[in-house]
Formats: C-alpha cells, sequence, structure tokens
C-alpha cells in the first residue's frame, strides 16, 4: 500500500483508538481480494443501494475533505446540507454522508488513496455522525416518518463477535432512529452485553452485521445463543454486512430470520412488525 504515513494527519484524540484497531485488523488482510471486500462493506450492510437526491459535487467535495483531514470543511457542508429544503435531516445521511463513504471505500480498493488516508477518511466521517446526531438533538429537530413511543418496538444492532468494522451497522443505527424507532447499539466487543440486554429488556428485532469471511464463523451459535437468551421469545434476528452476498439461501446454517436485506427492506420489515405489534399480534 502506497501512500502518507498516518503521522502526517491529525487524528483527533477520541478517533485514535478506533483508527490503531482499524490498522491492528487489516495489517493481516493485505491481498487485494480482501482490499475489495472491505470497499463493499457499506454496500453490503444494505444502506448506499437506492439513489441519492444529492448532487455528486456535494458528495465529492465531502470526500476530498475527509480524505486530506479537513474536519472543519467537511463539518460546514453536511450543516449546509441539513439548510437545504430538499435533503434537510432526512436526506443527509442518504443524500451525502452514505456516497461519500463509498467513495472512500472505493478509493481504498483501488490505490487511488493510501491506507492512511482511507483510515483517517473513516475516522472523520465516524465523527461527523456523532456531531451531526448532536446538533440535531440539541436544535430539537424531530425527523422520520413515525414517532413511536419509547419501548414500542425495540431494535437492536450489533456487529458480529470478533468483528471490529462497526462503521456500516453504525450509519444502519443512525438511519432507523433518523426514521423514529428506537434503536440499541453494541460494537464487536460486547457480545456479552448483547446477550445481557436481549435477556433484560426484550428486544423485538436484533440486526447483526458481519464485514468479513472470518466473522461468519462461530456466528450461528451466536445467533442460537441470542434467541435462547432473549425475554422476547419472538425476536426476529436480521443478518447483513459485506461478508454476506447472493444467493442468500446459502446462509440458511446461520438460522436468522432474514438475510442480506437493503436498509430500505430492513425499514419496510419493521414497519410490518410495527402493525402487527399495534394489533397484539406479538404479545
Amino acid at each position: 500500500m502506497t501512500g502518507t504515513d498516518l503521522r502526517d494527519f491529525p487524528v483527533p484524540d477520541e478517533c485514535r483508538d478506533w483508527v490503531e484497531n482499524l490498522f491492528r485488523d487489516l495489517d493481516v488482510k493485505v491481498s487485494r481480494q480482501a482490499a475489495r471486500q472491505e470497499s463493499q462493506i457499506m454496500h453490503r450492510d444494505g444502506v448506499i443501494r437506492h439513489d441519492s437526491t444529492c448532487g455528486k459535487k456535494d458528495a465529492d467535495a465531502l470526500f476530498d475533505a475527509v480524505i486530506t483531514g479537513n474536519y472543519a470543511q467537511a463539518l460546514d457542508l453536511c450543516r449546509k446540507a441539513l439548510a437545504q429544503p430538499d435533503i434537510g435531516a432526512r436526506g443527509i445521511y442518504t443524500a451525502l454522508m452514505l456516497p461519500a463513504i463509498r467513495m472512500v471505500g472505493q478509493a481504498w480498493a483501488d490505490d487511488s488513496a493510501s491506507f492512511a488516508q482511507t483510515s483517517l477518511g473513516f475516522c472523520l466521517l465516524h465523527r461527523l455522525l456523532d456531531r451531526l446526531a448532536q446538533d440535531m438533538a440539541s436544535n430539537g429537530v424531530s425527523v422520520g416518518h413515525r414517532t413511536w413511543q419509547t419501548g414500542q418496538q425495540r431494535i437492536m444492532v450489533a456487529v458480529a463477535p470478533g468483528d471490529s468494522h462497526s462503521f456500516g451497522a453504525m450509519i444502519l443505527t443512525e438511519e432507523l432512529r433518523l426514521r423514529g424507532w428506537f434503536v440499541t447499539f453494541y460494537d464487536h466487543s460486547r457480545s456479552d452485553a448483547v446477550i445481557e440486554a436481549l435477556s433484560e429488556q426484550g428486544f423485538d428485532t436484533l440486526a447483526i452485521s458481519v464485514s468479513c469471511d472470518e466473522s461468519l464463523a462461530g456466528l450461528a451459535d451466536f445467533v442460537t445463543t441470542c434467541r435462547l437468551a432473549s425475554r422476547n421469545p419472538q425476536v426476529e434476528i436480521l443478518i447483513g454486512g459485506a461478508a454476506i452476498q447472493a444467493p442468500f439461501g446459502q446462509y440458511g446454517f446461520l438460522q436468522a430470520d432474514r438475510v442480506g436485506m437493503s436498509i430500505e427492506e430492513v425499514v419496510s420489515a419493521l414497519a410490518s412488525r410495527e402493525a402487527e405489534l399495534q394489533q397484539g399480534k406479538w404479545n
């Protein structure tokens, strides 16, 4: 991998552990095949399979800002997009953030950007997600086309045990929150917390993200453990991510209820389940 050393970039302290973990996990994946798999993270996580309404120029500008470490410019671009009536809080992820994430992944896969640059890009996009969520919360922004009461349908998004690539799962989490659902997120290091939360809180849906083939090992056992521990015996388990590729029937051994769904398919499934919950079918 060619390019600038990470030390040439001002990595924020709150992102340093995340970047170091990324280096550790990806150093063992030096082949082109591994790079191509990683470039598909967001595609296979089911969050960028629909068209953006934002101009490509805006996404290009955001990509340029994060890949060069210009966080201030990136944040300014996002805030301007939030102020646009045709984008706003409802479209900021699908119209701007997600295309930029796809560009960073592709830049890594085709070697048009260095490993250090793409790591920094993902780190800053991660930070932008947190900052935008804070901005919208502090401004009392209410988005999402439905406003369920907290606890009416509880959704958990978790990263498969041992899989440190959590960015796609975080995007899915934020998107579902914007749609109006109560969502709890756990990264790969908190598998025990996933089991504990399922046993105590009675989640209706568990979505598991898996980004590479290695993380499929033991996942079926994890799914079984989640079902047995769940306070809700009818919990629905969804699995998606870069490792999940068509034909989806090959993943029957995972014992999930649904596999390889796009974000709109996840939303549709949750909406149907919500209607059934309201009718008392899941009580």
